[in-house]
């Protein structure tokens, strides 16, 4: 039976705040947030050394206050922080956002236990199991990638039917955005091996099928989708326009140029690969 669409895990529920984790991977964490103006969090600046923290701004603006200077991002775009960046965010006003850390390290726990600290000094527990310090007192390192939807990123694909842009890619993340037309197929049924195949479905509806059964994901929906689940999927209505990641990218940026021919993706194996109910599916509730 293919995955079904459960509710995301919420975290915090009220009429000025909402957090729901998503998805809580070892390889790809994933929050959603809301805060009325006034609300939102500002934590305190720091670092992450094993893992990137990627930040997309659903509505809204955030704030980033980084070593060397700052940026506001908006609706629509994507702020991508290497590990050993020190950094801190706020919110502008009223805003939605997804926070995505990869490889996780932990962050499904420390998140859980953030919306339920009630102390400064559960607070600072929280922190200490969690893979984020304070900032070196001789400066971080690595980069910081700002990418904006329609504006930013490399054409990959640009015909009638479909469309393909390359938005972020770094060792941790690729980000792909997609727009497939009526009957637009993605890859034969597959595996990887070696990372994790994720899907954020913006507008209209994807099919996600695999071993035994297709999943629609309409608008709204996170498909988490584990090393060795075979897997494939397609837009067999309406335009659908989504988010495609690959946690880590394993090259995925160069195989969609043509450039990785021994990219992580392969045949489906003999045995049927993993079970598919290690799939997340959930919807965006926020």
């Amino acid at each position: 039976m293919a995955p079904r669409l459960e509710p995301a895990e919420t975290l915090v529920a009220g009429e000025d705040a909402s957090v729901e984790l998503l998805a809580d991977h070892t390889q790809l964490a994933l929050s959603a947030s809301r805060f009325a103006a006034g609300v939102g969090p500002t934590p305190p600046a720091h670092v992450h050394a094993g893992h990137a923290e990627m930040f997309y701004v659903l509505d809204g603006a955030l704030n980033f206050q980084f070593e060397k200077g700052e940026a506001v991002a908006r609706a629509d775009t994507w702020v991508v922080v290497a590990p050993g960046v020190a950094h801190t965010f706020r919110t502008e006003g009223a805003a939605r956002f997804l926070d995505l850390h990869a490889p996780s390290c932990g962050y499904g726990t420390f998140v859980r236990t953030l919306s339920t600290a009630t102390s400064e000094e559960e607070l600072a527990r929280a922190r200490a199991t969690f893979d984020q310090q304070a900032p070196p007192a001789t400066g971080g390192g690595g980069s910081v990638v700002i990418a904006r939807t329609g504006l930013d990123g490399e054409s990959i694909i640009d015909r009638p039917g479909r469309r393909v842009t390359l938005l972020v890619d770094t060792e941790w993340l690729a980000v792909s955005e997609s727009i497939y037309g009526p009957g637009e197929r993605g890859p034969e049924p597959h595996v990887h091996h070696d990372h994790t195949d994720a899907f954020l479905v913006l507008e209209g509806a994807l099919e996600l099928t695999f071993t035994d059964g297709t999943l629609r994901a309409p608008a709204g929906t996170f498909v988490l989708v584990p090393p060795d689940v075979v897997h494939s999927f397609a837009n067999a209505a309406e335009t659908a326009r989504f988010f495609n990641f690959h946690a880590p990218s394993c090259g995925f940026g160069e195989y969609l140029r043509g450039r990785n021919p021994d990219f992580d993706q392969h045949e489906p194996p003999a045995d049927g690969g993993l079970d598919q109910a290690n799939v997340v599916a959930c919807s965006l509730g926020i």
